[in-house]
């Protein structure tokens, strides 16, 4: 049917009394529209750039190589480490005494000037894209 609706649309065969298949005509294309948004592929490129968490007060830099850091205005460094997107989480690493430790966090949505991560405690931090 959906089919049939698109090809009268093509061919300008649709009567103004066919309300049937201009809906299921809009209903198809929405769910094709909302279908390929979900298929939107994230890849690290999505989190590189600089970030000011909801749970810090300094910005966390995350650079395409992989490399995170926190850094004040005046360049000191408060802590670094590196970061990886795998399986729907970013993994955090950092060096804790004489070994890393790793922080998986789920990512729950991305955006070009947000992402939100779900912590290990349940609650979420939202990252606002400073640059």
């Amino acid at each position: 049917m959906i089919f049939q609706c698109m090809r009268q649309i093509a061919s300008k065969q649709l009567s103004v009394g066919n309300h049937l298949c201009r809906v299921v005509s809009m209903l198809a294309s929405a769910a094709l529209i909302l279908t390929l948004a979900a298929c939107q592929r994230i890849s690290e490129r999505d989190f590189a750039g600089t970030w000011q968490s909801s749970r810090a007060v300094t910005p966390i830099h995350l650079a395409a190589n992989g490399e995170w850091e926190i850094r004040k205005d005046d360049g000191t460094i408060l802590q670094y480490g590196v970061w990886r997107y795998e399986d729907k989480q970013i993994i955090w690493s950092i060096k804790q005494g004489g070994r890393v430790v790793d922080d998986p966090t789920q990512v729950l949505s991305v955006a070009r000037a947000e992402f939100r991560l779900k912590e290990r405690d349940g609650t979420t931090t939202i990252f606002s894209r400073i640059d």
